[in-house]
């Protein structure tokens, strides 16, 4: 035994005399040249311009400086340089045949990465010379299984480099610092600290530079199958237009990284600035609210393999908003994204451009038209819901917000429901991009809308008002390749009711009373009138096409009055031109005898003195002015044209009234009183009209019914003309 044992220190003494041989009697460098003449055999040009290094105790290692990589087609052009680098073993494992490293130190190193104005890499030149293709001979099973431990593992003060001629973009990474401690692959978690500074600049655009430093620690197992990273911090300053920081904490765990990836982790972003990251990244955002994307925070779980990621139990703020939900790719290779959002409230208005002092609130198509993005839209393959107890959008309140959306194959279905103002609306759509043009159908409808404060938060009740609730429903379809296109042509049918609805500040009754008192010779009643219209029972139905709003039908009752209403919209010009038909209903209240008449329009109203004036369809009122900017009080007035009308029909009436059977006997003679009749009351209705007009600005009432009026003696007919009309029908208009 003792002999074996001296005889295994004796090996030991001459290992270690050889290797101390090795180290002092041997220069490394003299192996430089032979180093260099292999890697030129690879086609690289290597030169090692500083000295080859070893040491033998405590650990065993080699150490190299001063190294400069480039293709042989041009050596003064270093694709990498390398300061320093060293690689420490530890010794007395080396025994046991454990490979165990002390250290992996890089000092200096500098890649640069050049792309010519042909698209070519300086990269691609550090390649090999052609040589015969050999038969590739079956290599030997690998051990999967990988046994290392490293102390220590540091890349300092490096650098990477690109530039592309072709595209004006560089890229330097610079003051790379990379440390690592206990590496092993016994799962054993060891520390990771990266810090580096990314600049970036484009031809034309600021230089944008990252200054980035992350933390944590890392586990993996010898079979490089389970991968986890806990603890992990990212620091980030990105310097541009403005400076943004972003903190962000992660966790992940991998599993069999090398069959089936799977990864399960959870990811958190601190609040942020957002719009000072946009301005940091070049883009200064433009919002009506310029607080809007100043706090934005993130959390969320991560839970993915190789094919789909989702983002779950997910907690998003947009600035005063919560969301939670989740959201997920279903399928990398088709886009697919599912989504599912609940939020509290949010104000879309304020994420709008802000509005400029010419901008006026019409519904006329944009100048600038936008192309539909249709490729874009058949590439979509979305299945989401969003809900929100309150959303404000173009001025809009809308609550209980529930927002579907299914895009697949080029077909986009929506689907929306809500509560507003009162009532409920639902509205359902479909858009086809399958085709050269983009095919939409809607379905849209309201009920019990308040109309008074949807126009006041429209701010669109500065010059008139609607008071009460409405129902309405609107079918309609459109196709084009843009905006502008899918607006003209627009066709669509529509369908409205409502009751107890209020029109301010117009009272079509006391019009109706003072064109009564008008063509009556009467002088109007002293009374107070309400500021607006009651409409009972109103209902009627529009259409849409060629820009143009065309009123089908339209019926509304107001005190004893049947109010009709025909006309159209011009969209394309911002005009507008609507008739309003009156037709006054006799009920058992009024007294109506051959020696009286005594019909009120409404209680203290006006007595309208004549059977004339029943269930007659008078197409008197005309309002007509820019729709951008309607008001009322200005833009309806008496139809000059039908108002002469309706007087010279009046004054046929009173002469056959007056002489009933005696018309045919004495007609040359009554046709002289009628011709008289007719003009006495063109001649007191011109004062009238011209007495209203003098004091149209005294009052807003008296000038909707004071429009002038053609001269008497212009409007006059001929006698037979008067007659043959008192011989027919003397109503000038039809019925609403």
């Amino acid at each position: 035994m003792k002999i074996l044992l001296k005889s295994l220190a004796i090996l030991v003494v001459l290992v270690l005399l050889a290797a101390l041989a090795l180290v002092f009697l041997i220069d490394a460098n003299r192996f430089k040249p032979r180093i260099e003449a292999i890697a030129k055999d690879q086609g690289i040009a290597l030169q090692i311009n500083g000295d080859l290094g070893w040491d033998l105790w405590p650990s065993l290692g080699v150490a190299v400086n001063e190294v400069r990589v480039a293709a042989l087609e041009a050596p003064n052009q270093p694709i990498a340089e390398l300061q320093q680098a060293s690689l420490m073993l530890a010794l007395m494992p080396l025994f046991s045949g454990d490979f165990q490293v002390d250290h992996i130190a890089v000092d200096g190193a500098v890649i640069s990465l050049k792309v010519d104005a042909n698209g070519k890499g300086n990269w691609e030149a550090l390649s090999k010379p052609d040589q015969p293709v050999k038969p590739s001979q079956p290599e030997p099973a690998a051990d999967t299984n990988l046994k290392l431990d490293i102390q220590h593992i540091s890349l300092s003060n490096s650098k990477v480099n690109y530039s592309d001629a072709q595209s004006g973009q560089t890229i330097a990474l610079r003051d790379i610092n990379l440390t690592m401690s206990d590496v092993n692959t016994r799962a054993a978690p060891f520390a990771l600290d990266l810090s580096f500074v990314m600049e970036l600049a484009q031809a034309g655009a600021d230089k944008l530079e990252l200054q980035a430093a992350l933390k944590n620690t890392l586990s993996v197992d010898n079979a490089m199958s389970n991968i986890k990273l806990a603890d992990g911090k990212l620091q980030a300053e990105i310097i541009g237009g403005d400076t943004a920081e972003i903190a962000l904490d992660y966790t992940l765990d991998i599993t069999d990284a090398q069959k089936e990836m799977n990864y399960k982790g959870d990811i958190k972003l601190t609040e942020m600035n957002a719009r000072k990251l946009l301005a940091a990244l070049g883009t200064e955002l433009e919002t009506a609210n310029s607080d809007a994307f100043s706090k934005v925070a993130f959390s969320s779980g991560v839970d993915g393999t190789a094919k789909k990621v989702k983002l779950d139990n997910l907690k998003l703020v947009l600035d005063n908003t919560n969301f939670s939900g989740s959201i997920g790719i279903t399928d990398f290779s088709t886009g697919a994204l599912k989504l599912v959002l609940d939020g509290d409230e949010i104000n879309v208005d304020d994420y709008l451009p802000p509005p400029t002092a010419t901008t006026e609130q019409t519904t006329a198509a944009p100048a600038e038209d936008t192309p539909l993005p249709l490729d874009d839209l058949r590439g979509l393959n979305i299945n989401a819901k969003l809900a929100l107890k309150k959303l404000i959008v173009n001025k809009i309140a809308l609550e209980n917000v529930a927002l579907k959306v299914l895009a697949k194959n080029g077909m986009i279905e929506q689907d929306l429901t809500a509560k507003a103002y009162a009532g409920a609306i639902t509205a359902k759509g479909q858009l086809d991009a399958r085709g050269q043009q983009a095919q939409v159908q809607f379905d849209a409808g309201v009920e019990g809308l308040e109309l008074e404060p949807l126009l006041k938060d429209m701010e669109m009740d500065s010059q008139f008002g609607l008071q009460g609730a409405v129902q309405a429903r609107a079918l309609g379809s459109t196709q084009g390749n843009s905006v502008n296109q899918l607006f003209k042509s627009l066709r669509s049918n529509a369908t409205f009711s409502g009751a107890q609805v209020r029109l301010l500040p117009i009272n079509l009754e006391q019009q109706f009373c003072k064109l009564v008192n008008l063509v009556n010779k009467t002088e109007d009643p002293t009374k107070v009138w309400n500021e607006y219209t009651e409409m009972n029972e109103l209902s009627g139905s529009i259409k849409w096409r060629d820009e143009i709003i065309t009123i089908d039908t339209f019926k509304a009752g107001v005190e004893k009055l049947q109010l009709g209403s025909t006309g159209k919209i011009n969209l394309a010009t911002d005009e507008y031109d609507i008739f309003l038909p009156f037709k006054l209903i006799k009920d058992k209240t009024d007294t109506i005898t051959a020696e009286q008449v005594a019909v009120t329009t409404s209680a203290g109203g006006c007595s309208i003195g004549s059977q004339y004036w029943l269930e007659r369809g008078m197409e008197l009122l005309r309002c007509k002015g820019s729709f951008g900017s309607i008001n009322p009080l200005s833009d309806c007035r008496p139809d000059k044209e039908l108002l002469v009308e309706l007087t010279k029909d009046y004054a046929v009436y009173k002469v056959k009234e007056k002489h009933g059977a005696k018309i045919d006997e004495k007609k040359d003679e009554l046709k002289q009183k009628i011709e008289k009749e007719k003009n006495k009351l063109f001649d007191k209705l011109q004062q009238r009209l011209n007495k209203g007009a003098a004091s149209s600005s005294a009052t807003s009432a008296d000038a909707v019914v004071a429009p002038p009026v053609a001269e008497p003696a212009a409007a006059s007919a001929p006698a037979t003309e008067a007659s043959t009309a008192g011989e027919g029908n003397a109503s000038a208009a039809a019925a609403p």
